[in-house]
């Protein structure tokens, strides 16, 4: 994929989706499959991991990504805000339910996923507490979640709790839709919950190298967060595989 810089992206016209470079981020990753899904066409932005991202922050307010950026539009940085954007601006199937409780169901369980305080959220300090104290302080400096939540012992042991009963929780959620005999995690369709999932189950069960060539740091934090988390059931990375082999291409690009 060729990236822009932010100073140059900042005065170009349309959507401009600020992206993690060289490492399948799966905040940055659903991200752009939403967008695809959808049709809609952005300029990919370059954001750097693990580095101060000065002139992204000066146009966005934000160092991390993603961030979609629409003309002269405030930046949307949450998973909800860029989804309804995507809703917005693209055509054929929505990525919602139409059903207003089902609909209600995808957000809900999409906000236990990946939103604050939710698996992934938790899964992180679980990741940064295996790294050890000093890398744990150094994040601390750059990252408010870490600096108040990220080593403390207690916390780390409230991290596995949250996660172990999410996982809990999907698992069962999985074999219901599975008996009613859907392989989607709400309705009969592909909705953004089920794309969430494919790119953020990484953390538990990593896709093998050759559909995602992944930076060995990278790789071996997710594999020591797997292991410390304990075998999850295998239906969980069957529906995630059978959603990437239906409707998101690989190998993973970014």
């Amino acid at each position: 994929m060729e990236y822009v810089e932010p100073s140059i992206a900042r005065a170009l016209p349309g959507l401009r989706l600020v992206l993690t470079v060289g490492v399948p981020a799966p905040y940055s990753m659903s991200a752009r499959s939403v967008l695809d899904l959808r049709g809609v066409e952005y300029i990919p932005v370059a954001q750097m991991p693990a580095a101060e991202n000065v002139e992204l922050k000066d146009w966005t307010g934000h160092r991390n990504a993603p961030v979609a950026i629409y003309e002269a539009e405030a930046p949307r940085a949450g998973w909800l805000d860029i989804l309804n954007l995507a809703e917005r601006l693209g055509q054929g199937p929505s990525l919602l339910p139409q059903d207003p409780q089902q609909r209600m169901l995808m957000i809900g369980l999409t906000n236990e996923l990946i939103g604050q305080n939710g698996l992934v959220w938790n899964l992180r300090l679980i990741m940064l507490g295996l790294a050890g104290p000093e890398r744990a302080a150094k994040e601390a400096e750059r990252n408010p979640m870490y600096a108040e939540y990220g080593y403390s012992e207690a916390a780390r042991e409230a991290a596995f709790a949250k996660s172990h009963a999410i996982i809990d929780w999907f698992t069962e959620h999985v074999r219901a839709q599975q008996a009613r005999g859907s392989n989607y995690l709400v309705g009969n369709q592909l909705t953004a919950l089920d794309v969430y999932w494919a790119y953020f189950s990484q953390i538990l069960g990593p896709l093998p190298e050759e559909q995602c060539p992944t930076p060995g740091g990278l790789r071996k934090s997710y594999e020591r967060c797997a292991q410390a988390m304990g075998e999850i059931d295998t239906v969980l990375l069957t529906q995630r595989d059978w959603i990437f082999a239906n409707h998101l291409p690989l190998p993973l690009t970014f």
